[in-house]
């Protein structure tokens, strides 16, 4: 027996294993980038119909065969299979998971026009979704314009008598719609502004390079220093320091401040509206209380 021959079998052997692994692990692939592109919807699609199998009598004449399509019902992907003709009336689809059913009908299953058909389907079931939608988002926009209208002008009222926070607080409010990510930047800034100027306001020293949870830190001690502060109004210092926090690590990985990652996803204007009203909110809160406490009042 030749040697030779065995050897070629258990390398041929091994490179078919190896492309079918990864031909599974493709699909995997696949499901996954379908998991996180649609992540918190309910959708489903499906794929064009393919020829699966095919069923021949002893002359090799086709007596039957077996259609399916891959199915993906949000959270997984799978395939769907009939036979035809059917045993019975009442015979439908039957649903199994891609990896349990076999490499020829993965192989059919992965043509790029199959995968195509499947997206294509998602893309017009999306459609159909926003078709229903959005006439209603529309009708219920002016009572979202009119609240907005309403916080950013409670907020502006805070600011009158001082240009500069009145200036950073409007820009970053403008650039909410048309470039969240420089408004998320410039809510930000704001806030560093107020908190620094407080902090001179309050006789503090050597806070030019600090990071925003840091000079929360530093403003809520020297309030507590001047005026012992009650319970409660530390613990809602305390919940602004967690907001400054939370701004500050938003800006540095959904903002233009410290260059993108590879996994970099825009933020949405809905986040940036959010931090630009905290933003402000939080500034008001800090300068009312550094205002109080240098008055006496506080």
């Amino acid at each position: 027996m030749n040697e030779d021959r065995f050897a070629e079998l258990a390398a041929r052997s091994a490179q078919v294993r190896t492309e079918h692994r990864m031909l599974v692990e493709g699909l995997q692939a696949f499901e996954r980038r379908l998991q996180e592109l649609v992540t918190g919807l309910s959708i489903r699609g499906c794929s064009k119909d393919v020829l699966l199998d095919e069923m021949n009598d002893r002359d090799g004449d086709p007596i039957g065969h077996t259609i399916g399509y891959l199915f993906f019902d949000g959270k997984r992907l799978n395939v769907a299979a009939k036979d035809e003709p059917s045993a019975s009336w009442a015979d439908d689809f039957k649903i199994h998971l891609f990896a349990d059913v076999g490499i020829d009908w993965q192989r059919r299953l992965s043509d790029p026009e199959v995968l195509h058909s499947l997206l294509q389907d998602l893309v017009s079931t999306l459609d159909e979704d926003i078709e229903k939608t959005a006439p209603l988002v529309a009708s219920l926009a002016q009572f979202i314009t009119v609240e907005k209208a309403q916080i950013d002008a409670d907020v502006d009222a805070h600011f009158d008598g001082n240009s500069q926070l009145y200036e950073s607080w409007v820009k970053a409010r403008k650039a909410v719609s048309v470039d969240p990510e420089l408004s998320i930047t410039l809510s930000c800034s704001h806030i560093e502004t107020v908190l620094k100027k407080c902090l001179k306001t309050l006789g503090a020293e050597g806070y030019d390079e600090d990071a925003i949870g840091t000079l929360i830190s530093k403003s809520v001690k020297l309030l507590n220093e001047e005026r012992p502060l009650d319970a409660a109004t530390r613990q809602m210092l305390s919940g602004v320091a967690s907001i400054c926090h939370g701004i500050a690590t938003t800006r540095n990985r959904k903002s233009v401040a410290h260059g993108k990652s590879e996994d970099y996803v825009q933020p949405t204007s809905d986040l940036a509206q959010t931090l630009n009203h905290l933003a402000g909110v939080v500034s008001v809160f800090v300068m009312k209380h550094t205002a109080a406490v240098k008055s006496g009042t506080g």
